[in-house]
């Protein structure tokens, strides 16, 4: 078995796996059904198509025909296609292509992303409500703590940046520039209000 052919199962399995626990997921993949949509990893040679039906996705490695739509990105920017907001943007930077579509780019990434998976619940059947509802506290506790970190970090990378490495401005020195710039616009403009009287 060729090793893309074991990566689409391995990535078909969990895909729908995840599905089946998700409430939503039926009436998302009815929206896409008979949808193929290609994706090209920067990091990987070889494409997966994801054929969308209404009972499950199938996950290809080849496909003879043409997709619906098709997608090049870089594993990195799989993660910004959760906020759809960010789609144009990833575009315009070059960070993801599309050939096709975008309003399917949005529904194949809301399918794959926001699934309502009650995972306590599906716990509870398999290790007791008590110990359910305490694994899935501490997973949030810990999915908040690292939220923080996140924002932490990225607080000081910024403050490295601006402050100590001087590699970018920092937010009074750009408000300063702003308001230097507005002077010499209104400078010029008088200037050329005067010599438009002579």
């Amino acid at each position: 078995m060729p090793f893309e052919n074991l990566v689409c199962g391995l990535l078909e399995t969990g895909v729908n796996k995840l599905h089946q626990l998700d409430s939503t997921a039926q009436q998302k993949r009815k929206t896409l059904d008979g949808t193929i949509i290609g994706i090209a990893f920067k990091e990987i040679k070889a494409p997966f198509y994801f054929v969308v039906s209404q009972q499950q996705i199938d996950i290809l490695s080849h496909f003879e025909g043409q997709a619906d739509c098709f997608i090049r990105l870089s594993l990195f920017t799989l993660f910004e296609l959760q906020d759809s907001s960010q789609l144009t943007g990833l575009i315009k930077s070059g960070q993801l292509e599309v050939d096709g579509d975008i309003k399917i780019v949005q529904k194949f990434a809301l399918l794959l992303t926001e699934m309502d998976i009650d995972w306590e619940e599906h716990l509870s059947h398999k290790v007791g409500d008590l110990i359910a509802h305490k694994l899935v506290y501490h997973a949030k506790q810990c999915q908040t703590q690292l939220s923080k970190q996140n924002v932490l970090m990225k607080r000081q990378l910024a403050e490295i940046v601006t402050e100590e490495l001087k590699l970018a401005p920092g937010p009074l020195e750009v408000a300063y520039f702003c308001e230097q710039v507005n002077d010499i616009e209104k400078q010029v403009m008088a200037l050329e209000k005067r010599l438009s009287c002579y």
